[in-house]
């Protein structure tokens, strides 16, 4: 990150803001770039210190388990020789034991003890973990020591589960006890009698140490965490029974907490189910950060800091995320998180009596065939369904790179409006990159979300020139259009002055309702926008790496900004120019306006770049004439085909699907190496 984005963002209004407050997150960033590891790093520096490490999961999240995984050989060389996992019965340990020593790794094995403990469970990347370990264990010396996946639960029986639910006929299903209890016991018999060390990877309620859950009752319920099964009776119980809260208490010294970034439950009876950590502060913190992986203490921290209003501030009174843990990791955002994969094996030879008198947490979810529970199994994983509550269901899905959603971007002169950053899959901070501002950038990425079901595809296009290596290495800017008030903004300003009187007044007392924005657009984008952009992302702020771009109104609003800011961009794409300016095509006033207005204010055509074209059908098919004539304007300025392109696509309608088929052509022209 640039030295100066603290200065930026603390001389700017506009910053990453919910729709009810601002903040920049200076003190956070500041935070993160002197103390955050990556994630890695940061797991295995906590061994320095302690002998536990609670690593809290939401489940059944791709990349978390494919962490967890990857984490088995720096956990080796870091002297930690065994991973603890909630999913697996300590009834299979010595098969578990066997199977990552074997010789030859069997994948069967690996899904019967999963399915031994949960009859639901059949998402690979929780086996993948135990091939991960005998991947690892089979290249290290046959006398070295070998490292262990240690089971932590035991087989509960569903099969005596009873609707009526009593401590008596819960304590036939938990047959050998409170599971916390036991899973503790577990850690205290296999690690710490024999002085070792253990990364415990569980969900995250059970990874709560100094945190005591405060659950409501209004009626007598029953706690599942209780080392008796008793029934609480207050109005709020402070649950402290949980894996992590026993190992605290009788540890204090060895243990240390860790939640991976997920959603969380939110207060019953509110609208949502999910909530977003921090109140949805940890996300825009990240989006800031580049959306880095890395680790980070939340004690002390201004990240800890952060309130929260999930369902666990239930009891508190001014609650931050840091009450629940001590440290936290963030892999990736919600919107770009994976559900863990089915496996399509778990279930062969299975009959549906045997499983469906074992499926957990019937009172949860009791199906009526097997078809109906493969369903929800394969439901639970798709990520934008299940995490529908904390990403915005307007992020696009981009064909390759990562979007950054800045949302509701405040500026003093124009709406708010959300800002979508395309950065390239290789995108690297220790580079440099040109900036492409394209407008109507709810348009640009995805067309499932879009009011046409259409798209540029720009960030495919762009990747595709990259890779070629025929453009530089650029970075997209969506603008998002504010519906009404469009027009207003990309029609050009002071090209109004040039206007008939009667055409003027009809134009601003009922097409611009007396409001024309053009000039306050520009100066959000050149005085807000742009400053932001240069100091939150490796960017070359330079006029020669930075390019404007849009289509029909959005045409005209670039050639304009080319206009009245030639010290800031040096090449403006102007796709199917909307030169009629109105919605009356034959109008004249307008191209003549446009004309004049170019005239007397093209830049130098010494640095700088102008694309223009159109199609022919629809639209588009009013264009060419008006084209022809700023193409005369062009000539006259001192334009040739070194800066300046027109170009006339025949069949071609006014239209994202057009632009997207001939986008090429003017980056290429732009931004050619």
């Amino acid at each position: 990150m640039k030295a100066n984005l603290i200065i930026s963002i603390c001389l700017l209004f506009c910053c990453i803001i919910t729709t009810t407050a601002q903040k920049s997150f200076t003190e956070e960033q500041k935070y993160l770039r002197l103390n955050a590891a990556q994630p890695t790093d940061y797991i295995i520096q906590k061994f320095s210190n302690y002998d536990l490490v609670l690593l809290g999961e939401n489940h059944a999240i791709k990349e978390n388990l494919d962490f967890v995984a990857e984490l088995i050989p720096h956990l080796y060389k870091a002297g930690v020789y065994n991973l603890c996992m909630e999913f697996g019965a300590a009834e299979m340990q010595s098969r578990l034991d066997s199977l990552i020593n074997a010789p030859r790794y069997d994948e069967q094995i690996a899904r019967e003890m999963i399915y031994f403990y949960n009859v639901g469970w059949a998402y690979k990347e929780y086996a993948d973990i135990y091939k991960a370990a005998w991947t690892f264990n089979k290249q290290l010396p046959s006398n070295a020591r070998k490292f262990r996946i240690v089971n932590l639960s035991y087989q509960y029986d569903w099969s005596k589960y009873s609707s009526d639910q009593t401590p008596e006929t819960m304590q036939k299903v938990f047959h050998k006890g409170v599971p916390d209890k036991f899973r503790a016991e577990r850690i205290e018999s296999e690690i710490i009698s024999k002085h070792e060390k253990a990364l415990i990877f569980v969900g995250s309620v059970h990874a709560f140490t100094k945190f005591k859950m405060g659950v409501p009752y209004s009626t007598t319920v029953l706690s599942m965490n209780s080392d008796d099964f008793r029934y609480k009776h207050d109005f709020i119980y402070y649950d402290d029974g949980f894996l992590g809260n026993r190992l605290l208490r009788k540890y204090p010294d060895k243990t240390f907490n860790i939640l991976l970034h997920c959603a969380l439950f939110s207060i019953p009876g509110e609208k949502t189910s999910d909530v977003s950590p921090a109140n949805g502060q940890i996300e825009q913190i990240m989006k800031l950060m580049n959306y880095k992986p890395m680790g980070f203490d939340l004690g002390n921290s201004p990240i800890g800091k952060l309130h929260d209003s999930s369902t666990y501030s239930q009891g508190y009174t001014n609650f931050t995320i840091g009450q629940m843990f001590d440290g936290y990791i963030f892999l990736k955002p919600f919107d770009q998180m994976t559900g863990c994969t089915v496996d399509s094996l778990f279930f062969n030879n299975r009959k549906w009596e045997d499983v469906q008198i074992q499926i957990p947490d019937p009172n949860w979810f009791a199906p009526k065939s097997m078809q109906e529970f493969k369903d929800k199994i394969k439901r639970y994983v798709i990520m934008r369904q299940r995490y529908k509550d904390v990403i915005d269901p307007t992020m696009p899905k981009t064909n390759s790179g990562r979007l950054i959603r800045l949302s509701n971007f405040a500026s003093r002169y124009v709406q708010p409006r959300n800002i979508d950053v395309w950065l390239p899959e290789d995108y690297d901070e220790s580079k440099r990159y040109s900036v492409l501002y394209m407008h109507d950038g709810q348009m640009l990425f995805d067309s499932t979300i879009t009011w046409n079901h259409q798209a540029w595809e720009a960030d495919k296009c762009l990747k595709i020139l990259m890779e070629r290596k025929q453009v530089k290495e650029c970075i997209i800017v969506g603008i998002w259009n504010n519906g009404k008030l469009r027009h207003s903004e990309y029609l050009p300003g002071k090209a109004i002055q040039y206007l008939p009187t009667a055409v003027k007044d009809s134009l601003l007392n009922e097409t611009l309702s007396g409001k024309p924005q053009a000039d306050n657009y520009l100066r959000f984008i050149v005085e807000e926008l742009k400053p932001f952009i240069d100091s939150t992302f490796a960017t070359r702020p330079g006029q020669q790496d930075t390019y404007i771009a849009g289509s029909s109104m959005g045409g005209l609003i670039s050639m304009y900004a080319m206009c009245e800011y030639p010290q800031v961009f040096g090449g403006a794409a102007c796709m199917s120019t909307h030169w009629i300016g109105d919605f009356n095509v034959k109008n004249e006033a307008f191209p003549r306006a446009f004309a004049q207005y170019m005239q007397n204010h093209l830049p130098s055509p010494k640095n700088h770049k102008f694309y223009f074209d159109c199609g022919t059908m629809g639209l588009d098919s009013h264009y060419p004439v008006h084209q022809k004539k700023a193409d005369n304007i062009m000539k006259q300025k001192g334009y040739d085909n070194s800066n300046w392109i027109t170009r006339k696509f025949d069949g071609a309608d006014h239209s994202e699907i057009s632009w997207s088929k001939r986008l090429d052509i003017p980056l290429l022209f732009l931004l050619k190496k």
